[in-house]
């Protein structure tokens, strides 16, 4: 992949990523690269010290609510693929998150999951990718411990409140 997006400053690379090809998977007009491309320059973003909140807030302070309603199924999208069904009844888990703790477990994962790897041409010359590897992801303890600083910060949250946010999670938006 093309290392433009590792070097250009932070400031930039939100600009880049503050686009409906990262937030709206429904949308075949903007929707050139693959999950896999996407996760890796998001990945890269978050390696380098970038903030997801912020770049999905920036994305949705112009969007209709048509757009803003896709960034959590984005969001889901690029969680499950990182997981691959390692976690059991990871929707429901995922669904009980607030917005900001949902992006954390993505930033969290992406962390872990880019990495840089060595291909070789036919020439057999040899050059870095940047590349998807979940081996080393433990995808369970990242979650576990976003889901117990939940419980610590809101100890006394009703069932109501946790319909609400699935709720939000399925057919609203957050943002």
């Amino acid at each position: 992949m093309n290392d433009y997006y590792g070097s250009v400053p932070l400031e930039e690379y939100e600009q880049i990523l503050a686009n409906r090809e990262f937030w709206d998977g429904a949308s075949c007009e903007w929707n050139y690269s693959k999950t896999e491309q996407k996760l890796i320059r998001l990945g890269k973003f978050v390696q380098r010290g970038g903030d997801l909140n912020r770049v999905i807030a920036l994305y949705a302070e112009d969007r209709e609510y048509t757009y803003r309603v896709f960034i959590q199924h984005s969001i889901r999208q690029y969680v499950t693929t990182l997981v691959e069904k390692s976690i059991p009844d990871i929707m429901l888990r995922l669904y009980k998150l607030e917005k900001e703790e949902a992006v954390k477990l993505l930033s969290e994962m992406l962390k872990v999951s880019v990495e840089k790897s060595f291909a070789y041409d036919y020439k057999k010359q040899s050059y870095d990718i940047d590349r998807i590897n979940t081996k080393n992801l433990d995808a369970e303890s990242i979650l576990s411990s976003i889901e117990e600083e939940h419980r610590q910060t809101h100890p006394n949250e009703t069932i109501e409140e946790v319909k609400e946010r699935v709720h939000k999670w399925i057919s609203d938006s957050w943002w």
